[in-house]
Parts: structure tokens; C-alpha cells; sequence
């Protein structure tokens, strides 16, 4: 039988490429295109030995000749690419809707979703299956430290992944976890985000009622009632499938499961040691320890044991479930890249880097740094790149929350002609706002140059930023190396 041929359309975002990986593990042949493609995905397609043409020609097309084209949802009409596809008449799909009907549909599916701590849940869930023997399949919106890859095809029953509430395709303006097929769901947390496509909260909150009625009656609801955007979702939605109540910040007095008792140490610079005690609906209460950072952590690892523990109760699992063995898969789960990464400890100071993009998020990682080292300085650099941060939504809240370290210092706003110019975030009113411990910089250069002439010891500075931030931080690291005695 001829192997089919399938074509990714920039191929290059990390859910295209881990999901061109795990066609191409299915016995597919795999090619696409993109431009601007940068590492780590452009380094795991050439691992894979994936063809990636570039830029976007329909040549690249008439030479591969796809049975299926994947189409990116950055992607719109006029590229040259999509245009010859929808003229040649070639089938076309979008990654999640291929990766449902593929893969999820057949096993059963884990999504983990929520405005902010997917990435790393949905590598804590993947990671711990794993210890625990059970060889789940899984896609990954980052890099997980526990993987060689952002994905895995497994044998087991369980299909990990995070589902992603922003638009799928040019063709397709529903929510990508739509196309999941839910069987286990996890809901972490919702508030407003994505502005470029939702004009609030409320039309967020519509598309996760529809995820959620999705859950079969067999299937499992898991809510984190201690958010506020959860508790009132859950309020609104008559699912069929059963819902356990999760009280991840220990807030709740009515839950199925329960956080209690955190505390956290720094043992070293750089790292941090939380514990916590989480009160399981058959397991009695199981102490946990970590390296990750923060309250929210400890949120996401409740989350992640109630869904394990539920999966094990409904015989999913192949192997018996206790609490020394998920004590063990925590204590080898190494994070995800970019989550509070620490890149030199020299002279007293130490660089941190993070992914925090919305003002929620910004605030828990200084709250989470600040409660194991409340004594030292924090300078937070912030990068203002995603389609959100780069409008005005947000700006009181970025502020409000960047407030909280000692010293600000905000990088640049990509300029956004298809905003409104009334609409666009203002780097200037936001340091104002902050006040006299904070600067708007025009670069990246004098940002850095002046962030790094104010350091002295005892120091602790966090770049925050959805981008590459320019590779300041990483520049910032090998200076502070270069000069070490």
C-alpha cells in the first residue's frame, strides 16, 4: 500500500511540528514549508529528517505532490502556498483537527486547558503516566526537560494533550481543544486573554461551555474551583460526564480534593523546594515536593494527581496507584523550558528567564520568587511580544503586577499596524504607572545596558516574555560569566 503523503503548511509553530512527528512515527511521509523557522522546532524537524522548504512557493507543492495539505492557523489567504492548494484542489485539514481524528479519538484523551499553566500540567501529566508505566501518547505547547521531544506516540491508553482555546485554521474559527475529543478534562483556570480574537471574557467562557459538553458520560471533569472564572463556568454548564471539584489552592472548603499545608525553601541559588499536602478521594493524603516555583505550581500538581487518580479508578491504567509513586514521579519531573529556567548564579546575582505573557501569570511568578526569597532586590525585565500584551487591554493590570518587583524595566512593543491605534500598548503610560522605579526603553540595547549596569550582589533579575526577548537574558548570562573572577 502506498504511504500517504501529507503536507505541513508552516510547519514550523510547535504544534505543526509535533504533530508532523507523530504522522511520520505513524508511518506518514512528512514534508512542509515555512519561513523564519528558528530552533528548537527547526532542529527537531532535521532530527526527524522532515523536508522544510523555504519560503513559501507552490513549486515547493508540485514537487511533493501531497494526498493532504495541514494548514497552520497563522497562515491566510494570499499565501502563495495555501492559494495553490485551494486552486489544485487538494484536501486540506488543520494539525488539530488531523491529531483528533488520528490519534485522541481512538484512546483516551487528556486535555488539559485553562488561560495559563497548561504547558507545564499537560508535562507533568505525560511525565508521570510515564513513570508510572504507562507509555501515554502526548503533544506538548513547550519543551519538556523530561522528554527528547514535544511529543510521543504511544502504547498506552492515555492521549496527553493541551488544549488550546485560540482559533484553529483561516477555514476554522473555533477553538483548537474543540477537535480533542475530551474523555478526561482538566480545567486550570479562565480569564480574558487572546484579544486579537475575543472581544471578552464571556465569548472565552462560551467556547469552553461547548468543550465541556463534549465529555462523555464516562468521562471526567476536573475544575480548580478556587478560580474564580472555573467556579463560574462550572456554574453555567449541566455536563453529563462527572465533575470532581478541585480546591488547588486550598481555598475551597467543598472539594473532592484539596491542597493544604505549602511551604516553600531555597536549598541553593537557583533553586527552590515547595511542599504541599494534597487530600485524594482514594488515596488519603499524599505529601509532595517539587523544584517548581509557587503556589500556582503546586495547582497545577493537584490537578494532574486527581486526574491520575481518577484515570486509575476508571481502569485506565494498567498498573496499581499509590502515593509513594507519584511522590517519585514528582520528585524526577525536571520542568519545562522557559518556566522560571535559572541561567547564571555569578557574584551574588542571579538571571532567571520565564514565558509569563498575561498579567495573572507575571504576578504569580514575582509572588511564587518572592515568598523563598523575600529579602533580596528583584529586578523583572518584561517584554511586551504576544498579540495581547501588545495592546492596551492589559496595561493597567501589567503594571499593577510588575509593581510588585523592586525595579521594572520594560522592553520595546513590537509595532502592530492592524491594531487600532487607540488600542495599542503604551510602554511609557505603563512605566508611569509603575512610577519612579520603573523605564519604558526605545531597545533592547539600552535596555540591557542599563539593567546590567545597576546590578550589584544579592541581586535576583527575571526576564519575562512570550518571544525571544532578543536574547538579552542570554547575553546578560555570558557577560556576568565572562567577568567572573
Amino acid at each position: 500500500m502506498k504511504k500517504k503523503k501529507i503536507y505541513f503548511v508552516g510547519i514550523g509553530g510547535t504544534g505543526m511540528a509535533s504533530v508532523a512527528g507523530l504522522l511520520q512515527e505513524a508511518g506518514y511521509e512528512i514534508s512542509g514549508s515555512d519561513v523564519g523557522i528558528y530552533p528548537p522546532m527547526s532542529t527537531m524537524l532535521e532530527e526527524l529528517k522532515i523536508p522544510v522548504f523555504t519560503p513559501y512557493n507552490e513549486e515547493n507543492l508540485k514537487r511533493t505532490k501531497p494526498d493532504l495539505a495541514v494548514i497552520a492557523n497563522a497562515l491566510s489567504r494570499g499565501n502563495p502556498e495555501l492559494e495553490y492548494v485551494l486552486a489544485a484542489g487538494i484536501p486540506y485539514t488543520s494539525f488539530p483537527a488531523i491529531c483528533g481524528e488520528t490519534f485522541i479519538k481512538s484512546r483516551i484523551g487528556v486535555v488539559v486547558t485553562g488561560t495559563h499553566g497548561k504547558t507545564t500540567t499537560t508535562s507533568i501529566l505525560a511525565h508521570m503516566l510515564t513513570e508510572l508505566g504507562e507509555d501515554p501518547s502526548f503533544v506538548v505547547g513547550g519543551i519538556p526537560r523530561n522528554f527528547p521531544r514535544s511529543f510521543h506516540l504511544g502504547n498506552g491508553k492515555t492521549f496527553v494533550i493541551e488544549g488550546d482555546e485560540y482559533d484553529t485554521a483561516f477555514f476554522d474559527k473555533g477553538p483548537k481543544f474543540l477537535h480533542y475529543h475530551p474523555h478526561h478534562l482538566i480545567l486550570n483556570n479562565l480569564e480574558f486573554d487572546h484579544a486579537d480574537i475575543y472581544p471578552n471574557v464571556e465569548a472565552i467562557e462560551a467556547q469552553f461551555v461547548k468543550l465541556c459538553a463534549l465529555v462523555p458520560s464516562e468521562g471526567v471533569i476536573f475544575a480548580n474551583v478556587d478560580d474564580p472564572g472555573i467556579a463560574r463556568l462550572i456554574k453555567k454548564i449541566s455536563p453529563k460526564a462527572k465533575v470532581i471539584r478541585v480546591a488547588a489552592m486550598g481555598e475551597s472548603s467543598e472539594a473532592d480534593v484539596s491542597v493544604g499545608d505549602v511551604t516553600a525553601t531555597a536549598e541553593r541559588p537557583g533553586e527552590q523546594t515547595w511542599r504541599a499536602s494534597i487530600k485524594t478521594r482514594t488515596l488519603g493524603t499524599v505529601t509532595i515536593q517539587t523544584h517548581l516555583s509557587g503556589k500556582h505550581n503546586i495547582a497545577n500538581i493537584a490537578q494532574v494527581i486527581a486526574c491520575v487518580e481518577s484515570l486509575a479508578e476508571g481502569g485506565h491504567l494498567k498498573n496499581k496507584l499509590d502515593g509513594a509513586r507519584i511522590q517519585a514521579a514528582l520528585a524526577s519531573f525536571k520542568n519545562v523550558k522557559r518556566r522560571l529556567d535559572h541561567l547564571v548564579s555569578v557574584g551574588g546575582v542571579d538571571v532567571y528567564e520565564d514565558f509569563a505573557h498575561h498579567p495573572t501569570a507575571v504576578g504569580l511568578v514575582i509572588d511564587g520568587f518572592r515568598t523563598v526569597f523575600p529579602q533580596r532586590r528583584l529586578l523583572v525585565a518584561f517584554d511586551p511580544r504576544n498579540a495581547t500584551s501588545r495592546r492596551n487591554v492589559f496595561q493597567d493590570a501589567f503594571a499593577q503586577k510588575l509593581g510588585k518587583a523592586d525595579r521594572v524595566f520594560i522592553g520595546p512593543c513590537p509595532e502592530d499596524k492592524r491594531i487600532p491605534e487607540g488600542q495599542r500598548m503604551n510602554t511609557d503610560a505603563m512605566a508611569q504607572a509603575i512610577g519612579g522605579k520603573a523605564k519604558a526603553y526605545v531597545t533592547h540595547e539600552d535596555l540591557l545596558d542599563e539593567l546590567g549596569a545597576e546590578l550589584k550582589p544579592g541581586d535576583a533579575v527575571i526576564f519575562m516574555s512570550s518571544g525571544s526577548f532578543n536574547g538579552i537574558q542570554h547575553q546578560l548570562a555570558e557577560k556576568l560569566k565572562s567577568i567572573q573572577p
